[in-house]
């Protein structure tokens, strides 16, 4: 105040005062007290002098100490005290008219005084609180001031300001620090639209616009820092309204949300890999429940979704295996982490078993706190159907292997007995054996299921150097693997006996092989009809004994065909035929 200085005792006693304040009882007591040891001291000691002077001071003193309503009331009584002092019994109204006139004067001067001190009083108690509001307000407006600066500070965001024209005026220390500012004058007054890219800078010129007009906005962008880090951000932008109640100033604060974005996008694409996946992936609760299983889970099982919320991840498996899910397969998660192994999932509608490669995990909270399992479950139906197929084909190989080795040990026990000497006797068994091996490569190749004659002829005709002496036409067929090795032994001797006696022994010599498919005694039973012509040899003979070879070429084919087989010794050269039911041979190739 400015009176602090020049009256700093009335300011103490006024302060002293209004720091001890009294009930109103209490002050009325003290101002009459006042007055009455005033009154008595006055009566007493003090005589000569006018009644009423005494009264002012304490009079002053008290409206100054205890307000108006004390003021008041001590210059009513203090009149009324100096009247008592100085009247007469023998006046007829106790004063005399003079003594009247200065009582009512003295009364008006000391309610003048009164009602001027206690006014001093009230305004220096409305100035003493407007003085601490002042300060409260003043204290206020600091710790504000340095909550915001400490908040400006700790903020991870970059919080700035725009002028109107989109102009940065301003960003936070937290701000310089994110977006890599190393001088912020650098960029003091530059466009705040020019630091987005693509899409970004449309979106910002549009928030800006927006809070010109009054309204706050938001958006995200990519936008790179000043060392050239490309980052993501969410940005808020809002007006700053001045006094007038239009925008001043435009509030920008951009959240680098770039970890987030590359968390969405590997949440994203996890969750792609869940709904594509054909594997059965479901989330388990702690005590087995299920919360989510996927498309191909549900149709894995032909579980509809409205079924999942009330089921148990038991329910799923087969029942020899559920009862392992709660008391071996959990507990050994909780154990080891993991678990994997072969079960058998449950087809609901055909209650059939579905054999499959499960695993199961844990699921915890970031503090490692378990809050679950989670299961990816593999159809293992097809390896199953693999491995039945591969050891029924590993019979089947043991079986061919047999028939084979019986073969051989047939045709080397021929060609050893009719053999004259051990050289003929090895080339012969070497031919047929690699006749053999022609034909069980071409089986091979069909993992033994089937031979195609095409080939079979050509693999076993090769080794004779035949070449363009052979006509070759038919129809594209497969042979059974059972009568493919006999076809080839006994094509390996007609071409042996071409080559040695026959028409392929000169050279203008040739051999037509031919063969169709003709109907037989029943439209549902067609008939094999193969033939081997031979034209241009020398003149041919029956032999007088039949050989390994035409026994070979007759019986043989005759057994395994379940048909007709004939050599017929024609003069003009060798005519073979083979007639048998096409369903004994093979079948026509699609």
């Amino acid at each position: 105040m400015p009176h602090a200085k020049s009256l700093p005792a009335l300011d103490q006693l006024l302060t002293w005062s209004l720091d001890r304040p009294v009930t109103r009882p209490a002050r009325y007591l003290i101002a009459t007290l006042v007055i009455a040891v005033v009154a008595v001291f006055r009566a007493s000691a003090i005589t000569s002098i006018l009644p009423w002077l005494l009264f002012i001071p304490p009079i002053l003193l008290i409206a100054l100490m205890l307000g108006r309503g004390p003021g008041i009331y001590a210059s009513v009584l203090a009149m009324v005290a100096a009247a008592a002092s100085i009247g007469r019994p023998d006046n007829a109204f106790w004063l005399t008219e003079v003594q009247w006139v200065a009582s009512v004067i003295f009364l008006m001067i000391a309610l003048g005084v009164a009602l001027l001190a206690a006014d001093v009083r009230a305004a220096f108690e409305r100035a003493r609180r407007l003085t601490a509001e002042k300060d409260h307000a003043l204290q206020r407006l600091a710790d504000r001031e340095s909550f915001l600066t400490s908040v400006l500070a700790s903020s991870t965001d970059c919080i700035k300001i725009l002028d109107l024209d989109a102009r940065l005026t301003f960003m936070s220390e937290g701000g310089k620090e994110v977006m890599e500012v190393s001088d912020f004058n650098a960029i003091h007054g530059c466009a705040w639209p020019d630091f987005w890219e693509g899409q970004g800078n449309a979106d910002a010129k549009a928030a800006v616009a927006m809070a010109k007009a009054g309204q706050s906005s938001s958006f995200i962008g990519k936008a790179s820092t000043m060392a050239g880090n490309e980052r993501w951000w969410h940005v808020a932008v809002s007006p700053v309204v001045g006094t007038d109640g239009t925008p001043s100033s435009i509030l920008s604060v951009s959240r680098d949300i770039t970890a987030m974005r590359a968390a969405e996008a590997e949440s994203s694409r996890l969750t792609r890999i869940v709904e594509n996946s054909k594997d059965f992936i479901a989330v388990i609760g702690l005590d087995g429940s299920v919360s989510f299983v996927n498309d191909a889970g549900l149709a894995m099982v032909g579980v509809d979704r409205s079924q999942v919320a009330s089921m148990n991840i038991a329910d799923f498996f087969a029942a020899e295996d559920a009862d392992a899910i709660h008391a071996e397969l959990l507990p050994a998660v909780d154990r080891d982490g993991s678990w994997a192994g072969e079960r058998q999932l449950r087809h609901w509608p055909r209650d059939e078993a579905i054999p499959v490669l499960c695993t199961i995990f844990p699921i915890v909270d970031p503090d490692g706190s378990a809050l679950g399992y989670a299961t990816v479950t593999r159809d293992n139906r097809g390896q199953h159907q693999a491995r039945r197929q591969q050891e029924l084909l590993n019979d089947e190989l043991s079986h061919r292997l047999k028939n084979v080795m019986a073969v051989v040990q047939s045709v080397a026990s021929q060609t050893l007995r009719q053999a004259t000497d051990l050289r003929s006797a090895n080339e012969a068994l070497g031919a047929r054996l690699t006749a053999l091996s022609q034909a069980t490569d071409v089986l091979t190749a069909k993992s033994w299921m089937e031979a195609d004659l095409h080939e079979v002829i050509g693999r076993t005709l090769a080794p004779h150097g035949v070449g363009d002496r052979l006509d070759l036409h038919g129809p594209a067929i497969t042979l059974k693997p059972q009568v493919t090795m006999a076809f080839a032994l006994a094509l390996h001797e007609l071409a042996t006996n071409a080559c040695k006696y026959g028409a392929l022994s000169v050279e203008v010599g040739r051999v037509a092989l031919s063969w169709q498919i003709s109907d037989g005694a029943s439209a549902e039973e067609p008939r094999f009809q193969l033939e081997w012509r031979e034209k241009g040899g020398p003149p041919v003979a029956r032999p007088d004994r039949h050989g390994f070879g035409s026994r070979m070429i007759e019986q043989s084919l005759r057994a395994y065909f379940q048909g007709d087989a004939l050599l017929d010794f024609e003069p003009t050269g060798l005519i073979f035929t083979l007639n048998a039911p096409l369903a004994e041979a093979g079948r026509l190739r699609d």
